[in-house]
Formats: C-alpha cells, structure tokens, sequence
C-alpha cells in the first residue's frame, strides 16, 4: 500500500494519508476520466473496501447521469445520496479535484471552481485513506496546508 503523496498511480488504488486529514487541510486529485459510466473517490477510515470501512466522503462521478453524487458510509450501510449540481468533468479532459476540509463541512472544487459542500457525517479526524477506483487516469494525489 502506498502512502500520498501519490504520482501515476495504477487504479484501483488504495493509499494512506500520513496522519490522515485534518480542518484547514486540502487534498488536490489531478487525472483523466478514461470510462464512460462512472468513477469513484472515497475518504475512509480503514484499508478495508469490501466490505468498505466508514466512509466519511463518497464521490461519486456518474458522467451517464451528468452527476456528481456525494454520501457517507456509516456502519455498513450508505446513508442519504446528494445529487444537486451539474458535472462539469468530462471524458478524456483533463480535471483537478480539490477537496479541502472545513469544521463543518468538505468544500469541493472542480478545474478551480467552487462546486458544493458536503456537510460532514462522520469525524473528519477519521479519514485515513483514500481509496480510487476504476474509470480514471490518475496523475497525482497530494494533501496541503491550505
């Protein structure tokens, strides 16, 4: 298992976060959509993705749909899906997704700009691992200070 910082990863991919993440912090995922279905990012908790372990953050790029769809994973079970907000992400264009945490709240931008916030479920102080699946080209995973 990797730890991030991460560069050209082979996806599926599951990496640490040394000393997880923190409020004030900011995780940037720089890649391709190369599927044309769907292509997921998940915050966990533990290495464990089947069954998957406690996911604060679940990002669900569903380019079929032309959504982003944001959710938790508590005690085995998916909790209330967030649809709202049009995907600007496309196949084969390159995307930066930035996800920085807030005391209250994960803030998501796409290419730069503001795309929502989801509004935390779980301890943000539980994220511990990045899990990336199948659908992407990935070119970097990198955890800032913001």
């Amino acid at each position: 298992m990797a730890t991030l910082p991460i560069f050209n990863p082979r996806t599926p991919f599951l990496g640490e976060i040394p000393n997880g993440l923190s409020i004030g912090q900011s995780m940037l995922i720089q890649g391709k959509i190369i599927g044309n279905e769907m292509f997921n990012i998940n915050l966990q908790s533990g290495a464990a993705v089947n069954p998957r372990d406690d996911t604060p953050l679940h990002i669900s790029i569903r380019l079929g749909d032309k959504r982003i769809v944001r959710n938790s994973f508590v005690d085995g079970a998916w909790q209330k899906e967030e649809r709202d907000g049009k995907c600007r992400i496309t196949v084969g264009e390159n995307f930066q997704l930035q996800i920085e945490v807030k005391k209250s709240h994960f803030k998501l931008r796409i290419d730069g700009k503001k795309f929502c916030k989801f509004k935390h479920r779980l301890s943000v102080d539980q994220v511990r691992f990045v899990h990336i699946g199948n659908g992407a080209v990935i070119e970097s995973i990198t955890v800032a200070n913001v």
